[in-house]
């Protein structure tokens, strides 16, 4: 039986934002028009993402200034973290810098590389927008996080936005991760860089196997010197073999000569 591998999400930014309407989306397939401040909610979502069967526990966190102190608690366990301001309230787009500070006060202590995805919402109203794609697209380079528009709403890049933060906690990594939907990184971003880590894993294969060649020749260098050894032994062997019998030869052609100088020296 398998068993499916959990990920720990959390989803913060200021109030009226949509976060719980954006994680009510993800799980429930309905969309929730009414607010209800929430204090923390938390919710389970089971999908199949790069082919891993996944358990998403998904943590809705209260925007309001009074409960910042809880933060510090939910942001030490979490693993990827869903920063979600609203694209027609300028107000909350500048407020995020402030949950993503408290994230690398928390995490950063822990970790070198904290999962992000900035997620503009509400993109369904686009005679409101506030704040511009360049804008978001540029504080999140500068958060090292991947940025999403999405509308919980409609549900567009409702699934791409969640799914697309376990990815980049797969792969320790924004670009690279194989995200879909996003504006950071896009397309052309995301192949250029799969084709580097391509060209990176080739590298590292093809010096593996030279190292592993220098060894095997290294190894028959010394096979090769032991044959010569073998071989000069051998040459060595066959030519005291051939002064023996050399001797032999020669005492056998003097044999003769001392029965014709005299029998004493035979019978001596």
């Amino acid at each position: 039986m398998s068993t499916s591998k959990e990920f720990r999400l959390v989803v913060v930014g200021p109030p009226v934002v949509g976060k719980s309407a954006l994680t009510i989306r993800l799980t429930q397939s309905e969309f929730a028009n009414e607010y209800d401040p929430t204090i923390e909610d938390s919710y389970r979502h089971y999908c199949e993402i790069n082919g891993v069967q996944s358990s998403l526990d998904i943590l809705d966190t209260a925007g309001q200034e009074e409960y910042s102190s809880m933060r510090d608690l939910y942001m030490k366990t979490g693993e990827g973290f869903l920063l979600v301001f609203s694209l027609v309230d300028r107000h909350s787009f500048e407020e995020i810098s402030t949950f993503y500070n408290q994230i690398m006060r928390v995490k950063g202590e822990l970790v070198s590389f904290v999962p992000l995805m900035l997620v503009g919402n509400k993109n369904d109203l686009e005679n409101e927008r506030q704040v511009s794609k360049e804008e978001a697209i540029s504080l999140a380079k500068k958060f090292n996080a991947s940025y999403i528009e999405t509308s919980a709403k409609t549900g567009e890049n409702v699934v791409e936005a969640f799914h697309g933060l376990v990815k980049v906690i797969m792969h320790n990594s924004v670009l690279g991760a194989g995200l879909a939907g996003t504006l950071y990184p896009n397309l052309k971003e995301e192949r250029e860089a799969q084709a580097r880590e391509i060209a990176e894993q080739k590298k590292k294969q093809k010096a593996g196997r030279k190292n592993d060649n220098s060894g095997s020749t290294a190894g028959s260098g010394g096979n090769d010197d032991a044959g010569n050894g073998n071989q000069r032994v051998g040459s060595s062997t066959r030519g005291a073999q051939g002064n023996k019998s050399g001797g032999k030869r020669a005492r056998s052609s003097e044999q003769p000569e001392s029965k014709e100088g005299g029998g004493c020296c035979l019978i001596v």
